[in-house]
């Protein structure tokens, strides 16, 4: 889709350009009847519905319609925020198809909210965002398959609808944000929010497919292997569709973390931190190296004991002793590039 300059420099005050252009063509790709289910609750709608309104506007102006949810008791008195923005058509559900116009509106008093996404999930959205004035929880993901006891009865509430929802229709997108980063959330990796996930199969050994392993790597580094990049890798971690994998070799200042690659589809879900703690629980003490200017280099930043940089490289340790860092420096500062 050709953007417009104004559309263009909104969308880079949102995050950065490959980012959003991903998703922007995932969602534009998706097929659905609507990219996305919006749930507000009361509170966000009496304190925001007209900035709601305006990044709602935003992305009809990108070809991606979303649909707002209102269940349950106060559906009505949600409604009354709404209706009169002509943005928004009240709808009944499934005649979704025959208004193009604006934004169409689910109103269910009588309906619970994870009734309403089980009718509407995939038919008609295979992305939900709740929205809520307080925002995401407390933490970036939230793995409904290992829960948090520390909820507040509130967080509980949506961290059990979204679990339901995931064992019902799996694969679906789960979020909740506030109405003011609802567009990060959804056009960036780091997003603004919480995801909810049901957790991924994390497998390990010394042994992988190969050629899936070589073609995830391509992927998400954009460049091509060298050839050999694979024979000295000792461990591997790996998710089981090879969506995300961490490779490390034994050298004599410890383990090197040689990549660490995750797949474009699976960024923003969570899988990179999976992987991460994987790892960390198996080996507590390895290095790393990341060319300066990467992006994620801040992420390294938040998980490592200590960083140098040197030439191109930045180099990160964690759980390494003091005396072999000088070593680790200098390794990670000669060894050859990775890729052609």
């Amino acid at each position: 889709m050709l953007l417009n300059k104004t559309i263009r420099l909104f969308l880079d005050s949102i995050g950065r350009r490959e980012e959003y252009e991903f998703y922007l063509n995932k969602f534009q790709a998706a097929g659905a009847d609507c990219f996305a289910l919006l749930v507000p609750d009361l509170e966000s709608l009496e304190q925001g519905a007209e900035a709601l309104a305006f990044d709602l506007k935003f992305l009809l102006k990108l070809g991606l319609r979303p649909a707002v949810v209102l269940c349950g008791t106060d559906a009505g008195a949600k409604w009354s925020l709404l209706k009169d923005n002509s943005l928004f058509e009240l709808t009944e559900f499934p005649s979704i198809g025959k208004r193009k116009a604006g934004i169409p509106v689910f109103v269910e008093e009588n309906v619970q909210t994870l009734e309403s996404l089980l009718q509407k999930v995939p038919s008609i959205g295979k992305r939900v965002h709740f929205i809520r004035a307080g925002g995401g929880l407390s933490t970036e993901y939230y793995y409904v398959q290992k829960p948090d006891a520390e909820l507040s009865p509130e967080d509980k509430a949506m961290a059990d609808t979204a679990g339901a929802l995931l064992e019902a229709r799996p694969g679906t997108h789960i979020s909740v944000t506030s109405p003011i980063n609802l567009l990060k959330e959804i056009f960036t990796v780091k997003g603004a929010g919480t995801v909810f996930r049901r957790g991924s199969t994390i497998l390990s050994g010394k042994k992988a497919d190969s050629k899936r392993l070589l073609a995830l790597l391509e992927e998400s580094f954009s460049k091509k292997p060298r050839p050999g990049v694979l024979a000295d890798v000792t461990q591997i971690y790996f998710e089981e569709n090879y969506r995300g994998a961490a490779l490390l070799e034994q050298k004599p200042e410890g383990f090197y973390l040689s990549k660490f690659a995750v797949g474009p589809e699976a960024r923003g879900e969570g899988l990179a931190q999976e992987l991460w703690d994987e790892v960390c629980k198996n080996h507590p003490a390895f290095f790393w190296r990341s060319r300066k200017g990467n992006p994620v280099n801040q992420w390294y930043d938040r998980h490592a004991d200590g960083r140098h940089a040197a030439g191109d490289w930045v180099v990160f340790w964690r759980g390494m002793d003091a005396a072999a860092i000088p070593g680790l420096i200098a390794f990670c500062v000669s060894r050859p590039a990775d890729f052609v």
